[in-house]
């Protein structure tokens, strides 16, 4: 008597051949404790792999779906793999174990991470010279507490980057390197924590786990805090950050555009051509050297030169008048129709209508007078009708009105100094032109979109269906290392399309002529789609064979990623097992 099954392949054996060729089980068994001894069968490192296929093929992380996915693709994971896999090796048990691992011990995360990151750097021949360093927040729909308060600990309230302050959150870090945006880190912190603190422990990680600090570190204007510099340029490092929009900052860059002591030049990027083929300006800008004295954290005194590259983007400049433009429409428009309500103050109808400037950003900009006048109102006294010798009082009515006017010369200003900013570098201009400085600010994409498929795309973190803080590390250390599948993916795919020359077409629902010469690797992945396996069984063995041949696109897909087409040639003849 023999039974028939159909096993869905795709993209699996695609997936766990990469995930092994990245050594995860490996290096994560040679990092984290073995399991308890009562536990028999997959190792943690093993463990992993399968359940980050899963989380590759089903974008899901739901641990108690697991063991049914297993089994019901248990021969090709076992064909694949070349272990024995059990019918409850991937029980929500047996992964949230893993998470706890994965998550109890900070230092060890650290650890798995720098191996794991050595290993990619070495065995790809990535790219190190420059990598960037990026914060989220997630917010999370658990109930902070029996008594309504705010959690403590990785769950806490705090500034949300997602626009929900009423929810609980934690903040997760990201470091990536160029030009793929392969992660090399991550560190996932109190929701409440800010962000100040994290820039330059990540940047000696990145430094360990690269082997060297001759790499531009890249983050957002946070980093730009006087100690942090100092810190990475004495420990040996570069830096490219904007400085803050606060503080002394919008002065010091108002002096420098309105009273300029180098003449602005025009910004062009190779990689941004016009019609006629020609590099596009893109804006103006220059630059000056400043020598800089800042205090480090053992006490010493520590001084170093800078430059301040002081750019403008014709873009960023015409959005952010747009913007400016718009809004004072619309303060002008409320002003306009500000009425005084019976009985109002003129303090009280002046405080609302600057309320309105302060809402719409205008101070300066606009200028607003109340004015009362004053007119003789006729009051008869006693009833009957008006007549020229009945009696009457005269009674004093105020009428308030409000006018406005604008600024030309502020408003001028604000107009100039739209899309101008100040980037700091320890960086010669030798070594980092401001042509080049710019083009490396606008791939700042690169960990964002990290965090777009943590949020919203194939690596949803989102909803989090763990609780415990360790668990959560776990998890968010997992999909790191899927991050790093997928990016690795499309860089071995772009970087051997380009040595080539060529370009791929068929990616692309409903339009299979579309050329590109850079694939995501969801794409990539999309096309292992329909492939399925015959598994027949009978009491004494289990035979199973690869239904659908591959196509032309699938083979030179495993051709670019150097993944032979062996992997699926899977036929096989094997005994029963006895459960």
């Amino acid at each position: 008597m023999s039974d028939k099954k159909i096993e869905q392949v795709d993209g699996i054996p695609l997936t766990v051949y990469w995930l092994l060729k990245m050594r995860v089980a490996e290096i994560i068994d040679r990092v984290l404790p073995h399991p308890h001894p009562n536990r028999q069968g997959l190792s943690y490192g093993q463990l992993a792999v399968l359940f980050l296929t899963y989380i590759l093929y089903l974008r899901n992380h739901r641990l108690c779906a697991v063991e049914e996915w297993v089994v019901d693709h248990h021969c090709v994971l076992t064909q694949t793999t070349g272990w024995v896999i059990g019918p409850k090796e991937a029980t929500d048990d047996r992964l949230g174990d893993l998470l706890t691992a994965l998550g109890e011990d900070e230092e060890r995360g650290y650890e798995l991470q720098r191996e794991l990151g050595r290993h990619l750097i070495q065995a790809y021949a990535l790219p190190t010279e420059g990598a960037r360093y990026d914060t989220t927040t997630f917010s999370v729909h658990h109930v902070p507490g029996a008594d309504g308060t705010a959690a403590q600990g990785l769950l806490a309230q705090g500034h949300s980057k997602d626009n929900h302050p009423e929810l609980l959150q934690f903040k997760q870090s990201l470091g990536t390197l160029d030009p793929a945006g392969v992660p090399l880190l991550t560190e996932t912190v109190a929701g409440q924590m800010a962000d100040d603190p994290l820039y330059v422990a990540a940047w000696q990680r990145m430094v360990r786990t690269i082997g060297h600090p001759h790499f531009l570190f890249i983050a957002d204007c946070k980093a730009a805090a006087l100690g942090t510099r100092a810190e990475i340029s004495h420990g040996g490092g570069s830096y490219m950050f904007p400085l803050p929009m606060t503080g002394e900052v919008p002065e010091t860059l108002r002096d420098s555009l309105l009273d300029p002591s180098v003449t602005p030049e025009p910004i062009t990027l190779v990689d941004i051509t016009t019609s006629d083929g020609q590099p596009k300006v893109v804006g103006s800008g220059f630059e000056v050297e400043k020598k800089i004295t800042a205090t480090l954290d053992d006490g010493t005194q520590y001084t170093w030169v800078e430059r301040w590259l002081v750019t403008r983007s014709d873009a960023l400049a015409k959005r952010k008048q747009r913007t400016w433009l718009n809004r004072l429409q619309r303060a002008e428009t409320k002003l306009a129709g500000l009425k005084a309500q019976e009985g109002e103050s003129t303090a009280a109808l002046l405080a609302r209508a600057e309320d309105i400037i302060k809402r719409y950003k205008m101070t300066g900009i606009i200028a607003v007078q109340v004015h009362e006048t004053v007119t003789q109102q006729k009051h008869y006294i006693g009833p009957g009708r008006p007549g020229p010798n009945r009696p009457f009082e005269l009674w004093a009515v105020c009428h308030l009105q409000v006018t406005f006017e604008r600024d030309e010369a502020a408003l001028a200003e604000v107009l100039t100094l739209a899309g101008w900013r100040i980037y700091v570098t320890n960086v010669s201009a030798e070594t980092l032109s401001l042509p080049q400085a710019i083009t490396y600010y606008r791939d700042e994409w690169l960990v964002e979109r990290g965090y777009h498929r943590f949020k919203q795309g194939s690596l949803p973190a989102l909803p989090l269906w763990v609780r415990l803080p360790e668990r959560i590390r776990g998890l968010m250390m997992l999909l790191l290392i899927a991050l790093q599948a997928l990016t690795l993916l499309e860089f071995v795919a772009q970087r051997e399309l380009a040595k080539r020359r060529e370009t791929l077409t068929g990616l692309v629902p409903g339009n299979p002529k579309m050329k590109t010469s850079r694939p995501s690797a969801e794409r990539l992945l999309a096309r292992f789609k329909n492939l399925h396996m015959m598994v027949k069984c009978t009491e004494a063995h289990i035979e199973g064979e690869i239904v659908e041949p591959l196509t032309p696109l699938q083979r030179r897909i495993l051709d670019l990623l150097g993944v032979p087409e062996t992997i699926y040639e899977i036929a096989f003849r094997t005994l029963a097992p006895n459960y």
